[in-house]
């Protein structure tokens, strides 16, 4: 087989523009000329073709695809099992927001509010989007039963977590936005009433170098939310806990 480049194109099912487009980019280049000293397209370059559709398929840049072609010891079959990885990946991340997403949207209708403060809502989805690392951190200084109590994966008790969480976030904004001292009465009364028939109480073990190290590990995520709301949810728990 022997064709131009338009009848190789009405052929693939493709256009000129886009096999000129492939040859400037040194993915499919024609090697043979026929009589005329034309280009031509050959079965080689149509089994090429038809590899760059397929990867393309599996979500593959044409940059992408130049550079696997280029690596030593390319194989199509090597580039599919890799693709496969990255594809599932790719899948996780995605079911994990719409999972998040759903989460927010589920509190949201439970609050019955019609708009989430946007700060609130940015702190309460960066503590969804690292839960499991903080949870595998947890798990070193708690029992199971505390940390399932901290990081529930049951969709009931996870909801209720997001709720509380959602409330305790708005609380302190609140508290913030309107002068409230952490050891003020208002701020602590709306504290103890959240946490009193909750397993929140219960997080600090009594061994303080453990509580320290725990402190010192965490600190990269609870770094995420504004110093002042730390600062605020610091001092303001201090009190609680010592009452």
């Amino acid at each position: 087989m022997e064709l131009t480049v338009s009848r190789f194109a009405q052929i693939a099912d493709t256009t000129v523009r886009t096999l000129r487009h492939y040859r400037q980019l040194g993915i499919l280049v024609p090697t043979e000329k026929n009589d005329k000293g034309q280009n031509v397209y050959t079965t080689t370059e149509f089994k090429i073709f038809h590899n760059i559709r397929l990867l393309q398929s599996l979500g593959l840049s044409l940059k992408e695809i130049k550079d696997r072609f280029e690596e030593p010891g390319y194989s199509f079959e090597k580039m599919v099992d890799v693709q496969e990885k990255v594809l599932i990946r790719k899948r996780d991340n995605i079911e994990a927001s719409l999972e998040m997403i759903e989460r927010i949207k589920s509190v949201k209708d439970s609050e019955r509010k019609e708009e989430l403060d946007a700060e609130i809502l940015m702190l309460l989805m960066n503590s969804m989007l690292f839960e499991d690392v903080q949870r595998d951190i947890f798990k070193e200084y708690y029992p199971k039963e505390v940390v399932d109590h901290i990081f529930p994966t049951d969709k009931a008790k996870q909801k209720e977590l997001d709720r509380l969480s959602l409330q305790l976030l708005t609380i302190i904004n609140q508290a913030i936005i309107h002068g409230y001292a952490p050891d003020s009465d208002h701020v602590q009364e709306q504290l103890d009433e959240l946490m009193r028939n909750s397993y929140l109480k219960e997080w600090m073990t009594e061994d303080e170098e453990a509580n320290e190290e725990l402190h010192e590990r965490m600190q990269p995520y609870t770094s995420l939310l504004p110093e002042h709301i730390v600062r605020f949810l610091t001092e303001a728990f201090e009190v609680l806990l010592n009452k």
